[in-house]
């Protein structure tokens, strides 16, 4: 199983009605030891800043379906930051493999993009999931568009730090 994000590649095909591709096929060696139980979609606009949230538990399988977004995830048990520029209207479909203990967060960066994740655990509620504010300065986040709307959960949040105290 990876214990670190994996990155996913697939072929779109293009004809005149559009394009298909595959985000998640159980034969693909990385993903087979993850089971999914939910799929979640969110549509942002340019700017918009969602996260960092995550858990001990979830693994997440993250692909940007339209638009272009930057996908940040952080390990809280190395300390390993990750950037990504996801693009849904790219010749190939990239997704990311985000294991449990690492924080994720994204930025829309086109006029509107659609986000979709699949989850590892059924998500119940903010509470049971760990936030960290969105411009966390240990993270630094390093924003690529001026950022335009955060929800108050992601301004409110506490710093990285306060949370390596409460998960030890």
């Amino acid at each position: 199983m990876a214990t670190v994000n994996s990155i996913i590649y697939s072929d779109k095909y293009f004809e005149e009605r559009g394009s298909i591709y595959t985000i998640y096929d159980d034969k693909d060696p990385e993903l087979q030891s993850v089971r999914f139980v939910q799929d979640k979609i969110s549509k942002s606009f340019r700017g918009v800043v969602r996260g960092f949230h995550g858990d001990s538990s979830t693994w997440k399988l993250i692909t940007c379906l339209h638009g272009v977004v930057l996908l940040i995830t952080y390990d809280v048990l190395t300390d390993k930051k990750n950037r990504y520029v996801l693009d849904g209207n790219s010749k190939q479909s990239v997704s990311v493999l985000v294991p449990p203990n690492t924080l994720n967060a994204h930025q829309c960066l086109t006029e509107d993009c659609i986000f979709h994740y699949k989850w590892s655990e059924y998500y119940t509620s903010p509470e049971d999931q760990w936030s960290v504010n969105y411009n966390d300065k240990e993270i630094n986040p390093q924003w690529k568009n001026p950022v335009t709307i955060v929800s108050d959960r992601d301004t409110q949040s506490g710093t990285l730090q306060e949370l390596r105290e409460k998960i030890k």
